[in-house]
């Protein structure tokens, strides 16, 4: 079913995993700088946390890696999106930072291939793909199926509103058109002024997606969870 992403052309409304990659992106990098600032104790440490953060930039690993070579379809993207913030609503402890987002990517994303592509790679590729270990991939697979209940299924209903909130972050940012030239007004015409004032973009769901994985990681987020949005190598690379 993925591979209908990949025949869209560069202006469908779907189907562009690179676009879609780029806003998941920021919204991870911002959440992350954020998340750098708290303190973080040993019992929080998980097998997703490094010893030190990696040199490779969420975009770059997110582009360069996994998009790359992983051909992962728009659709897989997104729910690997959905999936991690699943980790953080069924483990309230648990904090996104960089520690531990460059494993989180590379697990959820293979695990969302695994369910809703009709062709994936094995998870030996996955690793030389993320910078890790085959063994180590495979003890994440289970850890992060372990955090989200084995739960991998997502609503179409969710899905959609994920993915309306991330191309609505696309238009939102898309540079506007450049304005028509201005057509020649006889003499006996003045000129009218407009006067309806122009509204300031509004924030899209992606904000507020984004708030709310900011909110889910505070220890005292108790939320009802059922409510609007859920939040969205060389081995060296990520040791």
């Amino acid at each position: 079913m993925g591979a209908l992403s990949h025949a869209a052309t560069a202006d469908a409304p779907s189907g562009c995993p690179q676009r879609i990659v780029q806003v998941i992106a920021q919204l991870l990098t911002d959440l992350v700088h954020r998340n750098d600032q708290l303190p973080i104790s040993p019992a929080q440490i998980t097998p997703f946390h490094s010893s030190k953060p990696p040199a490779i930039t969420i975009s770059n690993y997110l582009v360069d890696r996994i998009l790359k070579y992983a051909n992962v379809s728009e659709e897989t993207i997104i729910l690997a999106l959905i999936y991690m913030d699943l980790v953080v609503q069924y483990n309230p402890e648990f904090v996104i930072t960089s520690l531990n987002i460059h494993r989180l990517l590379i697990t959820s994303v293979m695990l969302a291939s695994k369910f809703f592509d009709d062709l994936y790679y094995n998870n030996a590729y996955y690793a030389r793909v993320g910078g890790i270990s085959n063994s180590e991939v495979n003890n994440l697979e289970m850890e992060m199926l372990r955090m989200i209940s084995f739960s991998l299924y997502v609503s179409p209903e969710q899905y959609e509103r994920y993915r309306c909130s991330l191309y609505d972050q696309i238009r939102w940012k898309a540079p506007a058109a450049l304005p028509p030239a201005p057509v020649p007004v006889p003499a006996a015409v003045a000129p009218v002024a407009a006067t309806t004032p122009v509204a300031a973009p509004v924030a899209s769901g992606v904000a507020a997606m984004q708030q709310h994985m900011e909110r889910n990681q505070s220890q005292h987020y108790h939320a009802n969870m059922a409510a609007g949005f859920h939040a969205v190598h060389q081995m060296a690379i990520v040791s």
